[in-house]
């Protein structure tokens, strides 16, 4: 990897995921792609990403030398993001939340889609970040779940260009250490994950809705769902969080 972070500043793209994965063979390792304003951002499950212009962050960051699962990538990302947010923002408690976002409380501040590039000039994976800064709340109250932005939680606004930067150098740090010592990292993401122990809701894969509580998560990015039938693994899931499973310090 190079010694310095590189960033392409587009004012404008569909997407920064599609724009990576559409040029990943031409892209530096450890680019990290971010854009002004998304026409068509998107999330998981192929939902969209709201993507006013000029307010939060959207980017992507290029890793040619990073092998699956897409796990992998997701850690590299949520730990990068979460450390910028703690640095930006000291006064504000953030957490990782499973499996791809970043809190405040619980309200969702950060998403991260993970891809996968294979292609014969290269392959590695596309990390997806996008980040609310500068949302007002009253384009919050539109998204369709808790949602809050480091604007709204400190009364103040943020320089964007200095964010970006700023989630660069995270990012590529948490890379640089993924490739020396990947199981200490795994360890360090999921003591950031605050839902271990804790009893939530999930939409398993057919839809149905399930309570339980979670007991652990494995290396390749699973968690060990405990309900009343016994356990069972997800990868992925929508998860509801039972308020009554916290102390009242995550939430200030």
């Amino acid at each position: 990897m190079q010694a310095a972070p590189e960033i392409l500043r587009l004012s404008e793209v569909d997407s920064t995921n599609r724009y990576a994965m559409k040029n990943f063979d031409a892209l530096a390792d450890g680019t990290l792609v971010a854009a002004e304003f998304q026409t068509a951002g998107k999330g998981r499950q192929d939902r969209t990403w709201i993507s006013p212009p000029r307010e939060n962050i959207y980017a992507s960051f290029v890793m040619k030398n990073l092998a699956p699962p897409v796990s992998n990538a997701s850690i590299i990302a949520s730990l990068g993001a979460l450390q910028m947010l703690r640095n930006t923002a000291p006064g504000v408690k953030f957490w990782i939340k499973w499996p791809n976002d970043i809190c405040c409380g619980l309200k969702k501040i950060a998403g991260i889609l993970c891809e996968n590039k294979l292609s014969s000039a290269s392959s590695g994976m596309v990390a997806g970040i996008g980040i609310n800064i500068n949302m007002p709340q009253s384009t919050l109250d539109a998204i369709d779940q808790p949602a809050t932005s480091l604007s709204v939680e400190t009364g103040r606004k943020f320089e964007l260009q200095s964010a970006v930067t700023a989630l660069a150098d995270s990012l590529r740090g948490y890379y640089a250490d993924y490739s020396m010592a990947p199981r200490q990292l795994f360890n360090l993401w999921k003591q950031e994950n605050l839902l271990i122990g804790k009893a939530i809701e999930i939409f398993d894969p057919g839809q149905k809705l399930l309570q339980g509580r979670i007991v652990d998560i494995g290396e390749s990015g699973e968690i060990y769902f405990e309900t009343g039938g016994g356990t069972v693994k997800f990868y992925s899931g929508d998860i509801r969080i039972r308020k009554d499973s916290f102390g009242g310090d995550i939430f200030r």
